[in-house]
């Protein structure tokens, strides 16, 4: 991947113009007029665009060999609890980076944070477009932020979590679907009710012999799942 890419939310067309953040970052790194970069829309379509010239808020680009790929059938979430911050920053930005197609963030009894404001979901957004960029994705992960537990279990496909139990299989023997749901728990682990639904509703994994963090499992999850 050449170092210059950037994010358009929107259809690549031949005329393209840039503002806001990306071309702050165009102008950062010095883009100079005639260079050529890398565009990318987190829908799968990516082209080599010409800056053609440059004005106080915006960046004009001239587009060429767009190519737009379809996205494959796989399609893995990490179901997380609110947490402090900085984790769950860590969290979204290495799980883009790792391959999840979709974050389903939920309070759990236990959670750090009972709540999500609306700069703290910008701030994950623009983490996800920055690690789309670094790692050569094509595709942007989704939000969804949930108002219970309960909520996690609507998805359709396999669903798993990380269980302590030493007789839980691990999750390099599993087989999951075209979708598959790992759900992970807050640093003081699942409430009584949370495991109870988790009994019945989703498959209980291992990750790892030993104990993993809050923050260290999503990221165990989804690097075994990737390769699954």
């Amino acid at each position: 991947m050449p170092i210059d890419r950037f994010f358009f939310a929107g259809p690549l067309t031949p005329d393209l113009v840039i503002t806001g953040d990306e071309f702050h970052h165009l102008k950062v790194v010095r883009i100079e007029v005639g260079e050529q970069i890398e565009i990318v829309n987190g829908k799968g379509s990516i082209a080599t665009g010409t800056l053609t010239s440059l004005d106080k808020r915006s960046a004009h680009l001239t587009l060429a060999n767009i190519q737009t790929t379809i996205r494959k059938p796989a399609h893995l979430i990490l179901g997380i609890p609110f947490m402090r911050p900085n984790k769950l920053e860590w969290i979204i930005e290495k799980g883009t980076e790792l391959g999840a197609d979709a974050f389903h963030l939920y309070p759990a009894q236990y959670s750090e944070k009972l709540q999500l404001y609306p700069n703290q979901i910008e701030r994950l957004h623009n983490l996800t477009v920055s690690a789309l960029k670094q790692s050569g994705r094509l595709f942007l992960p989704s939000f969804e932020i949930l108002t219970s537990f309960n909520e996690l279990f609507a998805t359709e496909g396999t669903i798993l979590f990380g269980d302590v139990d030493p007789k839980a299989p691990s999750l390099l023997t599993i087989k999951p679907g075209k979708t598959a749901l790992f759900i992970t728990g807050p640093e003081k682990g699942f409430s009584t009710e949370e495991e109870t639904l988790l009994s019945q509703k989703a498959k209980g994994v291992s990750l790892n012999p030993n104990t993993l963090r809050a923050e260290t499992a999503p990221i165990a999850a989804i690097s075994i799942l990737s390769m699954l």
